[in-house]
């Protein structure tokens, strides 16, 4: 009986205790809008694909039946970098009865019910009355691709669908259809495409944001395409200032033996094919029939803009089997590493930085020599000197409560001296701007908010800001799940974004990544440089508002030290060579900042390691495919923050990184020379079964081949009479490895032995393809093998 007693007293006790636990859930839990809901649709990315670490945009559509409300539009989502989840919130009026359409970007990663989830809020987020979903799914659900993402916007539905034929050549490639309702209007929401192809289309149908979106996304890196045969003029119409032609008319063509040369297939036509007629404005012409241009492209900021003189959709051209080598040239130069160029990703670059942001220039640690004077002082004062003179009033009692005081008040001063300049909010960041070339540039930045107290922080950006925060604790911990946990939030107001961050412990640190969509007028580098086998020579001029120090020339991982320029400085300069040739044993901030073992002034850090850190973030992102591309870089120091902390300025440390692509002359008199390490390869064909590239400029690859190609410089009327490769460093065990090289008039591999450098004198042109600006090569390993790409160098005439 006592037995029974006690268990129906301990089952009495569990229920109360489940009960209470059900109670305090039903408390926490945010109250919902009595008598309220909505209709959701939604569109995720283009035909519901989006880009692996690029930002993709999603489409809502809500509806509220029975009334006008206000209120917050959440998705609250997995933090790919690490910690509590991350909420996305966007204010949204919605007239009773009415779809209102709202646009949310986000960051590519792979979306399912687990790790995000979807809420409407009545009024403010702040309040918690949630407003049930009555229709439509509560969460996003996306598969990110590493494929190239084509957009099509076409008046037939089958435009460019023989892209799909590149899969033979291991590159994937997907064709997205699109309305012109489907394009956003924001730049940055474009990113999850690499090319945009309008055909026989009229342009004047997208709205004015659209086209600034579009334009926008070319200056930063995009690809887009103008075509058309007869209906180009409505398709350019929108975008008339960035095409690389001035339209003249139509005209008919009776061959396309430029387009077979370059394919290497025949191509029919059984009557005259229709083409716009036009004459090259910018850029050069990659094919044509007759200096009639068929392929014309010019670069436009960090992105091209390709012409095709005729219609994609028209046969016989669009059922050819040779456009897969044709449109390779145009789609891999869009693409990471597997093929040529691609924008910058956003996760690799923080994570490679976030480190460099925990040293606060501002905040350093009081000296170990100070330290120990204060704890000689505090013993010397403590032991004879109170205790003489205490002696000496005769009040030695007195030492139970004077010295724990003295003890207190040396600490409070110690604490205070050591603390002082952890007393107010710091802002540390580290800005990347990238000119191109026009005086125009991007920025991206990676910032960090020290806080001196806890509590709640807000940081505005600019409103065309898109931002990624990552937890201080750097923790990975929720096996890709919801957390349920949310103390950042980020909103995104039409005038302004808005980071809060809630809980904030004191004396921590918080941080962001921010990527600004529209470009600024920040200047740019003026070069005019020759460069040969002997070095560089000519002048640098610094047309920013900035002074800069550590500037570099990095030609294929090659330094060439330049020094300090001030803003509006122009320096003559003789640089001769590299006598080392780096073999790929050590990093770009290696390279450049070498002196490791020198602190700087916090005592923990490398004295250049934030540069080194935004080197290396910079040119190791196989994104962006800059390796081996050259360009000028160099660094400046400025106290004022783009960016406030709760809505006043905060004490920041600003360090910018300034980066450029540049060119050289290589043409003097009528001679031209293009020294080795200047051109270097892009991929366009890959069968092995693995295939890395090391930071250090190593390329390793497992069993199988790579197809690689060197793009020359487009020079009219050059004749090169002499070619040269080598592998900087030697090829090392060549059992393993074999190279050869591509001879176009005889359509067949020849095979090259690379263990010393290799000279051509004879027939240089049979190994110059599409119209003489492509050298190809292949390697083929029987094992893993490591490699540096060869070296090309050339010399010729130009003929006037």
């Amino acid at each position: 009986m006592v037995f029974g007693r006690e268990r129906k007293q301990y089952a009495l006790w569990a229920g109360i205790i489940l009960v209470l636990c059900l109670c305090s859930l039903l408390w926490n839990r945010p109250a919902a809008a009595a008598g309220s809901s909505i209709e959701l649709r939604m569109e995720v990315g283009f035909d519901g694909k989006v880009k692996d670490g690029q930002w993709f945009p999603v489409k809502f559509t809500i509806t509220h039946p029975s009334g006008d409300m206000s209120g917050d539009l959440v998705v609250q989502v997995v933090n790919p970098m690490g910690g509590g989840d991350t909420t996305y919130v966007k204010h949204v009026d919605l007239p009773k009865q009415t779809a209102k359409v709202v646009w949310m970007s986000l960051p590519g990663t792979a979306y399912n019910s687990s790790n995000n989830i979807i809420k409407f809020y009545k009024g403010d987020m702040s309040k918690g009355e949630i407003v049930p979903i009555a229709k439509g799914d509560d969460y996003i659900s996306a598969t990110p691709y590493q494929a190239v993402q084509v957009g099509v916007l076409a008046r037939d539905p089958d435009t460019l669908n023989f892209l799909s034929l590149l899969q033979s050549k291991n590159k994937s490639v997907n064709v997205i259809h699109l309305k012109p309702e489907q394009l956003p209007e924001e730049s940055v929401m474009l990113d999850s495409l690499d090319v945009i192809a309008l055909n026989d289309f009229a342009s004047d149908q997208l709205k004015e944001d659209q086209v600034k979106a579009i334009t926008q996304w070319v200056g930063r890196g995009g690809t887009l395409v103008l075509a058309g045969g007869a209906g180009y003029p409505k398709t350019a119409k929108a975008f008339e200032g960035l095409s690389p032609v001035t339209y003249t008319g139509t005209t008919s063509l009776t061959r396309l033996a430029s387009l077979e040369q370059a394919a290497g297939k025949e191509l029919k036509l059984s009557e005259p094919f229709t083409v716009s007629a036009s004459s090259l404005r910018a850029g050069e012409a990659v094919h044509q029939e007759d200096k009639q241009p068929l392929f014309a492209r010019q670069a436009s900021g960090s992105g091209e803009v390709w012409y095709v003189a005729y219609d994609l959709a028209l046969d016989p051209v669009a059922s050819w089997n040779g456009n897969p080598e044709i449109w390779e040239k145009i789609v891999q130069d869009t693409s990471g590493m597997t093929m040529k160029r691609g924008r910058a990703g956003f996760m690799n670059p923080f994570i490679q930085v976030q480190y460099a942001l925990d040293f606060f220039p501002s905040l350093v640690p009081p000296s170990f020599f100070m330290l120990l004077t204060m704890f000689i002082i505090y013993v010397l004062l403590v032991a004879p000197f109170l205790y003489l003179l205490l002696k000496k009033l005769d009040k030695r009692e007195w030492a139970w409560f004077i010295i724990p005081a003295f003890s207190i008040v040396s600490s409070i001063i110690i604490f205070t001296i050591g603390s002082s300049d952890k007393s107010s909010t710091l802002i540390h960041t580290l800005h990347t701007l990238e000119l191109n070339g026009s005086g125009q540039g991007q920025r991206t930045s990676a910032t960090a908010v020290f806080v001196p107290r806890g509590g709640t922080y807000e940081v505005e950006l600019p409103k065309a800001a898109h931002t990624l925060t990552a937890s201080s604790n750097q923790n990975f911990g929720s096996n890709g799940r919801l957390s349920g946990v949310s103390d950042q939030s980020i909103r995104l107001d039409t005038e302004k974004t808005q980071i809060r961050w809630t809980e904030v412990p004191y004396w921590s640190v918080r941080k962001a990544w921010v990527q600004n969509d529209e470009p600024e007028p920040l200047g740019k580098f003026d070069v005019s440089m020759t460069f040969d086998a002997n070095g560089l020579k000519g002048e640098i001029a610094n047309a920013t508002k900035s002074d800069l120090t550590n500037v570099h020339i990095l030609i294929n991982r090659k330094v060439y030290k330049v020094g300090e320029l001030k803003a509006g400085e122009k320096k003559a300069v003789s640089l001769t060579a590299p006598s080392n040739i780096n073999n790929g044993n050590y990093d770009y901030g290696y390279l450049l900042f070498s002196n490791t073992m020198n602190a700087g002034r916090n005592g923990n850090m490398n004295a250049n390691e934030r540069e080194r850190a935004m080197i290396n973030a910079y040119m190791n992102n196989s994104g962006r495919g800059i390796q081996g591309k050259p360009v000028i870089v160099g660094w400046s120091k400025d106290n004022e923050s783009p960016f406030k902390v709760n809505g006043k300025a905060a004490n920041s440390d600003q360090l910018s990184m300034w980066v450029q692509q540049i060119a050289f002359q290589v043409v003097q008199g009528d001679q031209v020379s293009i020294p080795p390490g200047y051109i270097s390869p892009d991929i366009v064909n890959n069968s092995t079964n693995q295939l890395i590239t090391e930071p250090n400029g190593m390329i390793i690859i497992g069993n199988g081949s790579i197809t690689f190609e060197y793009s020359l410089p487009s020079i009219p009327g050059a004749a090169y009479s002499k070619m040269n490769l080598q592998i900087p460093g030697g090829i090392g065990n060549s059992q393993f490895i074999a190279f050869e090289l591509w001879n176009g008039e005889k359509q067949a591999w020849e095979p090259l032995d690379l263990r010393l450098p290799v000279e051509k004198n004879d027939h240089v042109s049979a190994y110059l393809l599409n119209g003489g600006t492509t050298i190809r090569l292949k390697a083929t390993a029987s094992q893993q093998f490591g490699f540096q790409f060869p070296e090309v160098a050339l010399e010729g005439k130009v003929q006037r």
